[in-house]
């Protein structure tokens, strides 16, 4: 997998967000790749060497192989991290990273004039780009199916059809796959049924419930939190910027791709409000400029901050002084923060959002308002905070009055 001997890791990891952004990867895409990579050099430096080992990287690609024999992982995703790991190594091997996909990612089969036509007419709507992909691809193996099954146009396809097609993705994907394919299915057939290609949208067929396995993820207790915030020198450049980047998760629970994304001009000192465009789903959020976190931007922004030809708010410590080039960096922050005080070490900056969440909903707050604050649009977004409302989950335990054990003497 490597050819060269000796590859240090220290810059290994900006050079590679340096040379995804020169090939134009979106920001997503970016922390994907981004992510594979920290998790080669986390291997690394808990074994605390400097150079890449080629053993290391093959055990993980390893580790991979058997989470997707064992059921662990689905085929794509399997083959996703395979593809992100050789991509890495080769960067690191020749600093190349390899064509960039094609535009039209997630439509890897071609179909018929007519198929291919009403595919581009309905993404031609008005999605995140990220959504079109992922829709792309769901309505791409869709017509490539009804082709196989002989058909040329939407002519005579109908319920028996689509009925059959639920069928064989339940069978071939994993239920977190179904669900979103379920998803963009409902929205096709919504625009099919408008544009005249089909005689009914199957909007009640198509809103089953897809029951996908989720995780109950601890959250970070308040006292840890303040253990992190603590362990940061403030009287350093480093640290006055990784102060307020903590500041901005903890307090109010941005993500770490709009805390990378934010600008000079998204801070309203007048108001006192930060006003967000989200990544993930395009929405504006005002949240307030609280004392704590606009000193800590303040601080930054006049004391630390270099100068440089960029409106973006954190920038790198080391030249060139560009911003930050994907999420992964703040997990990087969070990472040295738990390292410093002792605590399991992680990229997870999410959890400061997850543990705001937490402790929100822990205080009475509901989780529409929650929602709100958060900028989500679904509240079934939220709910995930309500699995480690201890408190109040207590509340909803049943008693064992009346059942009387089996098995046993008392």
């Amino acid at each position: 997998m490597l050819t060269q001997e000796r590859i240090p890791i220290a810059g290994l990891l900006d050079g590679y967000e340096a040379a995804l952004t020169r090939m134009g990867y979106s920001v997503v895409t970016k922390l994907s790749y981004i992510q594979c990579a920290v998790m080669i050099i986390r291997k690394h430096e808990n074994q605390g060497l400097e150079f890449l080992d080629p053993e290391i990287i093959s055990g993980y690609s390893r580790e991979i192989d058997e989470r997707y024999y064992s059921g662990g992982i689905n085929e794509y995703y399997h083959s996703r991290l395979k593809r992100e790991i050789e991509r890495f190594a080769r960067y690191a091997d020749s600093g190349n990273c390899g064509a960039r996909p094609s535009p039209l990612s997630g439509a890897r089969v071609k179909l018929s004039s007519e198929f291919a036509r009403i595919a581009e007419d309905f993404l031609s709507g008005n999605y995140h780009p990220n959504t079109r992909c992922d829709m792309r691809w769901t309505i791409y193996r869709y017509f490539s199916w009804l082709e196989e099954q002989g058909f040329r146009n939407m002519e005579n396809v109908g319920l028996i059809h689509l009925q059959k097609f639920l069928l064989f993705i339940s069978e071939k994907y994993a239920p977190g796959s179904v669900h979103n394919m379920r998803l963009y299915l409902k929205k096709l057939y919504g625009f099919l049924f408008a544009s005249g290609y089909s005689e009914s949208d199957y909007q009640e067929l198509l809103s089953f419930t897809v029951n996908r396995e989720k995780r109950v993820i601890p959250t970070l207790p308040k006292e840890d939190i303040a253990k992190l915030l603590d362990s940061i020198d403030r009287n350093s450049v480093k640290g006055k910027r990784n102060y307020a980047i903590m500041l901005l998760g903890t307090v109010l629970g941005l993500r770490a791709c709009d805390v990378v994304a934010l600008k000079l001009t998204d801070i309203d000192w007048i108001r006192g409000e930060i006003k967000v465009k989200q990544a993930k789903t395009g929405n504006f959020v005002a949240l307030p400029l609280t004392q704590d976190v606009g000193e800590a931007l303040k601080d930054y922004i006049l004391n630390a901050r270099p100068r440089a030809d960029t409106d973006a708010v954190f920038l790198r410590i080391q030249a060139p002084h560009t911003a930050l080039a994907t999420a992964a960096a703040l997990g990087v922050v969070y990472n040295e923060c738990c390292a410093a005080v002792g605590l399991p070490r992680s990229h997870r900056f999410h959890n400061l959002r997850r543990a705001l969440g937490t402790s929100m909903i822990s205080n009475g707050v509901s989780v529409y308002d929650v929602a709100q604050v958060f900028g989500d649009q679904d509240v079934e977004s939220v709910k995930p905070y309500l699995a480690v409302d201890y408190e109040h989950l207590k509340m909803c335990a049943l008693p064992f009055d009346g059942i009387a054990p089996l098995g046993g003497e008392a």
